[in-house]
Formats: structure tokens, C-alpha cells, sequence
């Protein structure tokens, strides 16, 4: 009787730090320009079992909702159009495989076109799964059942062009009252012409000035973004306060030589809570 084999394929998207993925990728940003159109990143294979690996090069940004949850536009044409270098960028090698333990250096470069000045990018999906076994390593009277995760980590390639620079409207900085928490909404435009990369921070302090709370939160902002921070309504005394919220282009796991930089921008309210 010939061997039946059942397979399931399961898709487990990840960021690169995701704490399931048996793939390590390093660094998660890769930045390139005029001066210097070669960048690489490393792939590590941490698993017990050998991994094949794919490298693809799709474009997207990262988009919030109105509860300032992240989700990814990989269908935007026109804007693939105008900032994406999908179609320019060459890895090597973009297929092979890790034994356990292994590292793979991922070479990439870029050609571009005649580009404005500003910041270009594409995503990098690093696809892996845990190595098939060779045909008749198993019994031909055998009924196997095998389901393969596969996962899908992205990280990001950005290609600076000329003189670059970046910017941040504050459209809106107001807080609200949930059952148990104070939230502070904060909606954001980016300006210039490359994404803002730095971190948001939020400042709650007294009527004394001392500081009640404070929130950080690292990220990259390519056109409209909605950050909302949550604070426990029992963190905070009864009392007025004034809230601060700073955009600083510094993240901490990114150079600052590699990050567009701007002056922070800030805005700030009051909030009593009874």
C-alpha cells in the first residue's frame, strides 16, 4: 500500500522579534542612498531542524485604525508608484537553506531611477519552514499526517535620494474617559519627504509639576497615524493636570546617523479627573 501523506500548510505572519519565528533577522531596518547603494542583513536559523528560506520584496506602509491598531497596505499602487523601489532592489541569495544553526547573509542592492529627493522604500518578507524530508525517507506502507508551519517575517529597506527630510503635524491631542482607563488620542500627519522613524512620549504632570505618568512608544510614521495611550484611572489622583505629547526622531533600535531627523514637535492639554 502506497504511503498517503496529509499535509497542512499553516502561515504564521510575525514581526522580525516575533518570540514564535525559529528565524532571527538582524537588523529589522536596512538603509541605503546614493553614496552607498549595497546593504545586507543576517538570517539565523535558532530551530532544531533545517529551515528553507525565501526572500521576497513587496511594498507597503503600516496604516492605524480609529483604536490606533497598526495594519499593512500592500495594495496601494499609487503609492508603490511614487515611493515604492520594489522593482529595483536585487537580494542574494533570495532562496536557500539553514541547518540548524546556521547564519546567511543577505546581500542587496539597489539601481535606481531618477528619483526626487526624499525616502524610498520596500518591505522585506523573509519567508521560512521547517525543511521537507528527501522522497522515500519513509515507508511506502506508512499513512503520515505532516503540518508545516510557515513563517512570514517583514522587515524594511530604505533608500535615501538627495536631501532628505521629515516633519509632524499634530492635528488632534484630546483625552477621553473609558470605565477603568483615561485615554490620550493623539492623530498625526507626517510631512517632508521621508517617514518619520523616533518614538512618541507622553507626559502627564500635576498641578505641581511632578510627573504622574508617562508613556513611550517607538515607531515610523509614513502618511496619517493614530496613537492612542492608555492610562489607569487609579494611577492618577483626583486633581488637574497637563499633558505633553513629544514626537523625537530617536528610536532605540534604530542609528541615529540612519534616521531622517527633525526637531521635536509637541503639544499639550489639560485634564482634571474627579
Amino acid at each position: 500500500m502506497k504511503k498517503l501523506s496529509l499535509i497542512v500548510l499553516l502561515i504564521l505572519a510575525f514581526s522580525a522579534n516575533g518570540v514564535l519565528a525559529q528565524i532571527t533577522i538582524a537588523p529589522t531596518m536596512v538603509f541605503v542612498d546614493q553614496q552607498n547603494r549595497f546593504g545586507s542583513f543576517l538570517v539565523l536559523n535558532g530551530s532544531e531542524e533545517a529551515q528553507e528560506v525565501s526572500i521576497e520584496f513587496p511594498f507597503g506602509y503600516p496604516v492605524t485604525g480609529p483604536e490606533g491598531n497598526i495594519d499593512m497596505i500592500y495594495n496601494d499602487s499609487t503609492a508603490a508608484n511614487q515611493y515604492g523601489i520594489s522593482d529595483v532592489v536585487r537580494g542574494f541569495p533570495q532562496n536557500f537553506v539553514l541547518q540548524p544553526g546556521e547564519r546567511q547573509t543577505v546581500r542587496l542592492t539597489i539601481r535606481p531611477k531618477d528619483y526626487s529627493n526624499g525616502t524610498y522604500w520596500t518591505r522585506i518578507k523573509t519567508t521560512s519552514n521547517a525543511q521537507e524530508p528527501a522522497i522515500g525517507a519513509t515507508s511506502d506502507d506508512e499513512i503520515t499526517a505532516q503540518i508545516t508551519y510557515q513563517f512570514e517575517q517583514v522587515t524594511t529597506l530604505f533608500y535615501k535620494h538627495g536631501e532628505t527630510n521629515t516633519g509632524i503635524d499634530i492635528n488632534n491631542f484630546s483625552a477621553r474617559d473609558t470605565e477603568d482607563d483615561i485615554e490620550f488620542i493623539i492623530d498625526a500627519s507626517r510631512t517632508g519627504n521621508s517617514p518619520f522613524l523616533g518614538s512618541i512620549i507622553l507626559e502627564v504632570n500635576d498641578a505641581d509639576g511632578n510627573t504622574a505618568a508617562e508613556k513611550l512608544a517607538s515607531t515610523s510614521i509614513y502618511f496619517d497615524y493614530r496613537q492612542i495611550f492608555s492610562i489607569p484611572k487609579s494611577d492618577l489622583n483626583d486633581g488637574n493636570y497637563n499633558a505633553t505629547v513629544t514626537f523625537k526622531t530617536q528610536r532605540p533600535d534604530v542609528p541615529n546617523e540612519d534616521i531622517v531627523q527633525m526637531n521635536p514637535v509637541s503639544r499639550s492639554i489639560s485634564y482634571s479627573k474627579e
